[in-house]
């Protein structure tokens, strides 16, 4: 405390010797000291609040991706589970499903061959093999859509079209139908 006192005594001393033109001068200093410190003061709060709005911003992001992928992440367990529910389901005689799809579709199919079943990661898969002769393209997609939308698992796996000379609006088509079931 007694610090303080003496230097504002010397302090009192210094300005009084000053004349009023070097007060002035003297007062003219302090105030831009002062207003430079405020300056920095100010510039420093700024870049504090700046740089903290960034890691705000930065994390608001982070917290919209992480909604977006656990979103996405529930969507494909429902999916999951649905398929797994489908698998486990009764078993599709495919042959007969695909001769009943066609007849529905308005398509006949006649050429049906059954491929050899295979068994992998605990799931059997049949196929048949279809060839189709003459046949439109609206009418070969209603037939392809309602085989992917029948009971179980099932779906084409390969597609040959061949354009017909006669016609060119038909074709010929080649499907690989296929069905899979959880091996018990």
């Amino acid at each position: 405390m007694e610090t303080l006192r003496r230097y504002r005594a010397s302090l009192e001393a210094f300005a009084a010797r000053l004349s009023p033109r070097e007060r002035v001068m003297v007062s003219a200093a302090l105030a831009a000291v002062a207003a430079f410190f405020l300056f920095l003061v100010a510039t420093g709060v700024s870049r504090s609040i700046s740089a903290r709005e960034r890691r705000i911003e930065g994390k608001t992001e982070m917290l919209s991706q992480i909604g977006k992928l656990t979103r996405g992440y529930r969507q494909a367990q429902a999916e999951r589970q649905s398929m797994e529910a489908r698998l486990k389901g009764p078993p599709v005689q495919l042959m007969s499903f695909v001769s009943q799809t066609g007849a529905q579709s308005g398509v006949e199919v006649n050429d049906l061959r059954p491929g050899t079943p295979s068994t992998a990661d605990g799931l059997t898969e049949e196929s048949v093999e279809v060839n189709l002769a003459r046949i439109d393209l609206p009418r070969l997609a209603r037939l392809v859509e309602a085989l992917e939308r029948g009971p179980g698992v099932v779906r084409v796996r390969k597609l040959r079209v061949a354009t017909r000379n006669d016609d060119p609006n038909l074709v010929d088509v080649t499907l690989q139908v296929s069905t899979w079931q959880q091996k018990t």
